[in-house]
Formats: C-alpha cells, sequence, structure tokens
C-alpha cells in the first residue's frame, strides 16, 4: 500500500472529536500518512499534485475504534475481518482475547501487507479455577489456582508480545492481587471484568485500567445491601459443561437483587471513585442486547452474508445454552427486558458523572457482525442518555487517550494520524449517520467507495469459501 501521494478532502463540514462545534466548508489534507492541514477551503491551499476528493456536504471524522472485540478466527483468511473493519470505517481495535495469529495479522497490516486496522493485543484469558471457558476446546484461556500460576502467566503473556493482561470473572483474591502485582512490576496493563470475588470498590484501586461489560459489579457496589449482594457474587458456583451459562444465569439473579436496592448516593460514590482513579470502563451495550433480548437476534439479517456457513447454528447454540443458560421463563425474560433498561441508565448515570467510557462490542458473539456492530454500540450509548458527540468521542479520542495516542490519534487536527471516515448525512442529528459510509482513510490510504465496496464483497467472498 503506497501512501506516497497527497490527498486533499475539499468541502466537508469536520466534526474533529475534540468537542469543537462542527466546522463547515473545510480542506483536510493528507500525506505520508499524516493529516497535514485542516482549516477553511477559502485558506487552505491544495498541494500541488494532490488528489482532490470533492466531499462537500458531507462530514468528516476520526477514525473509529471497537475497544472490545475477538475478531479472528484461526481458519479464516485475515481479510475477512479487517476488509469488514476498514469498510465500517473502523481503523483501530482493541483484541480482547489474544492469540498468536493476531500477532501475525498485525505484522501483516504494521508492514503494509494487509489493509486493516491498528490492533491492541491481549493476553489469553486469565480466569479462576474452573474457568468460565473451560468447557470451550481449544480456548486460549489460563485458568489460575495460585499466586505463583498467576505471576507466570502474567510473564508468559508478556514474553509473547501481549499489550496488556485481560483478566476474567473467577479469579480468587489472591491470584487477582498477584496478576495486578506483577503486571505493575513489568510496567503492562491489566484490562477485563471484574472478579466476583474482589469488592468492585478494591478493584477501581487495583491497577486495573479498564472494567468491561454491564455484569453485576456495579450494581452489587452501588446497593444499600453492597455486602450481601459482594458475597452473593463470589458464592456463584459454575456447573461443568456450560460454566459461563451459569454464571451468567446466576449472575442475573445477584443483578435483579441488586436494582431492587440501587443507591443513587452509593452509586455516585463508585462513579467518583473510577473517576479520581482514571479508570475507564467499555459497557458493551451491543451485547447486553443481545443476551437481554436475544428475540432480537435476526439470523434473516442481510449481514448474516459476510459470516461464515454454519454461523446461525452456532449463534443459536450459544443463545440457547450461554445467553440464555439453558432456556428463560417468561419471568425471567420480563427481568432481562428491565436490566437492559438499568444498564442504559447506569451507563448514561456513569457518563454525567465524568467516568471515562470506551465503545466497545464484543464481536462476533451472537448477534454481532465485526465493524457494523460499532455503529449499533454509538447509537446504544445515545440511547442511554449521551450525546452524539460524546458516543463518538467513546469511538475516537477517549479510546487514544486509554491506548496513549492522544498526541497523533483520535482527532482530526494536523498532526494526527489520517484515519478519517467521510459520511454522507450529519451524526450529531443523528447517530445512526455514522452508518451512512461514503469513504475511508485508514493509516493515510484512501479507500473510496468502490474500494470500500470490494472490501465488503471480498469478505462475503471469502466468508462463503469462494475466496
Amino acid at each position: 500500500m503506497s501512501h506516497k501521494r497527497v490527498h486533499a478532502y475539499v468541502g466537508a463540514t469536520v466534526i474533529d472529536a475534540t468537542g469543537a462545534p462542527p466546522r463547515p466548508n473545510q480542506t483536510v489534507t493528507v500525506a505520508d500518512r499524516m493529516i497535514t492541514a485542516v482549516g477553511p477551503a477559502a485558506q487552505v491551499p491544495t498541494p500541488p499534485g494532490a488528489v482532490v476528493h470533492d466531499v462537500r456536504g458531507k462530514y468528516l471524522i476520526p477514525g473509529l475504534t471497537d475497544m472490545h472485540v475477538h475478531s479472528e478466527s484461526e481458519t479464516l483468511d485475515p481479510r475477512h475481518f479487517a476488509s469488514l473493519y476498514i469498510a465500517n470505517g473502523v481503523t483501530a481495535v482493541r483484541e480482547m482475547w489474544g492469540r498468536p495469529s493476531l500477532h501475525r495479522i498485525r505484522h501483516l497490516v504494521d508492514s503494509g501487507s494487509l489493509l486493516g486496522p491498528r490492533m491492541t493485543i491481549a493476553s489469553p484469558l486469565l480466569d479462576g479455577d474452573p474457568a468460565l471457558w473451560s468447557d470451550v476446546p481449544d480456548a486460549p484461556v489460563v485458568a489460575i489456582g495460585h499466586p505463583a500460576q498467576a505471576r507466570r502467566a502474567v510473564g508468559e503473556a508478556v514474553d509473547a508480545g501481549a499489550d496488556f493482561v485481560k483478566v476474567y470473572s473467577r479469579l480468587d483474591p489472591e491470584c487477582y492481587r498477584a496478576v495486578l502485582a506483577e503486571a505493575h512490576r513489568r510496567d503492562v496493563p491489566v484490562a477485563g471484568h471484574r472478579s466476583d470475588n474482589v469488592p468492585f470498590v478494591e478493584q477501581i484501586e487495583s491497577g486495573q485500567r479498564s472494567f468491561e461489560h454491564m455484569f453485576g459489579g456495579i450494581w452489587t457496589a452501588a446497593s444499600s445491601d453492597m455486602d450481601r449482594l459482594e458475597a452473593a457474587l463470589a458464592a456463584i458456583q459454575t456447573s461443568p459443561e456450560f460454566h459461563l451459562g451459569s454464571w451468567l444465569k446466576q449472575v442475573a439473579q445477584v443483578e435483579w437483587d441488586a436494582i431492587a436496592t440501587y443507591d443513587r448516593v452509593a452509586a455516585g460514590s463508585v462513579f467518583d471513585r473510577l473517576v479520581a482513579a482514571d479508570v475507564a470502563y467499555t459497557p458493551t451495550l451491543a451485547v447486553h442486547v443481545a443476551v437481554d433480548e436475544p428475540e432480537s437476534i435476526r439470523l434473516d439479517d442481510p449481514r448474516m452474508d459476510y459470516l461464515v456457513p454454519g454461523t446461525p447454528e452456532s449463534w443459536e447454540f450459544l443463545t440457547r445454552h450461554i445467553y440464555c443458560g439453558g432456556g428463560r421463563s417468561a419471568e425471567e425474560h420480563v427481568q432481562h427486558r428491565d436490566l437492559l433498561t438499568w444498564r442504559r441508565a447506569t451507563v448514561g448515570a456513569m457518563s454525567e458523572a465524568g467516568v471515562r467510557l470506551l465503545a466497545g462490542t464484543d464481536s462476533v458473539g451472537p448477534g454481532l457482525f465485526p465493524g457494523f456492530s460499532l455503529h449499533v454500540e454509538l447509537e446504544q450509548l445515545v440511547l442511554a442518555g449521551l450525546s452524539p458527540l460524546q458516543a463518538l468521542q467513546a469511538a475516537t479520542i477517549e479510546p487514544a487517550r486509554f491506548l496513549g495516542r492522544e498526541h497523533w490519534a483520535g482527532t482530526v487536527e494536523a498532526g494526527r494520524v489520517a484515519d478519517l471516515v467521510v459520511l454522507d448525512a450529519d451524526p450529531l442529528a443523528d447517530i445512526r449517520n455514522t452508518r451512512l459510509i461514503h469513504s475511508v482513510v485508514a493509516d493515510g490510504h484512501h479507500v473510496g467507495p468502490a474500494e470500500r465496496r470490494e472490501l465488503l464483497a471480498t469478505a462475503a467472498r471469502i466468508a462463503a469459501g469462494a475466496e
């Protein structure tokens, strides 16, 4: 991929994600993968020899980041997921489940051999014993039963190239603290689930940099009956064959008890602790929609064309046995709809309190599509109470800040990397307009409408086994 050509995007309204008002009729110039100028079209000259893109009437935003993905299948051509991300304007991802093959794909992207998103890659999952994914064949999970194992697992992950350590729900207190201590010693961040076995307020101040999903954790800590509910989480016993499914079912019951005793003052205290510790939260509301309202998963969705054959059967199995824990009563269906409403309301309250929110999807589970689902997450964040600009920031400048890239990524400013999305309509008027993508710029590489259509066609052909 050549980045040598200079490009000028002329006439768009720039929404730079810094919080500044939209600026109409701008020229943005790009050279050597970087944004070299942003300013009024009447004042910013078009560089000699530049490829000029007339984007009058369109809207230009930073490239989007999905901060929670599980995107790689060992058997698929790496162009599959990469194409779906770029076609959807997703120019960076945080891979939350480390595998050696992801590092090989990152090398292809970084070397310019593959057009794909910038990748941040986790360790394997570090979980308690039994691990929630221990009954899934070949899942890269390390089940930890002793602090020495925890320290060794951190060291092995760092030596294998992990950018951060991923912790999971069943770590016991000693092992959780050992992971954090060893990661701190090796100067590597820790992110992931809260542990059922350690009070959430302690975990906030433990050094863990981000928490993922809206399961359990916040509401137990935000309850007037916190000690009993934290103890209920710690008392969960999972069942062999479907550890994760049985866990989800029991967590939902603790959540239901917790919202009955939700205390706004206690919640405010938890949010203030998150802000004070500069801990980020990735709500992944897109996956909660699928878990709490599995009837929303449509197997006739046209985006299924981009997923491999057998996906409908896989989704049906996972929805029944994992998401629904073997089945739900009519009462449980109603409870889950209420829980989803509470999840959104809690995310809105977190935003209002100043908690750093990161947009993430948890793709590619049931009901989720790589790249496409980030736009669902943005819509969910607005339904939760964020403004469209705040939702955009959760997928642009906030991930850049979290990843230590804010000085060179995440906004549309001169001196930033050229990760851009050109939209046909205003995302601040309706966040769903982020789906109306005209073109994408990924690390300086221009992806026009024709190339974007070809990326999607390539992904469909790979999924169908035709390429």
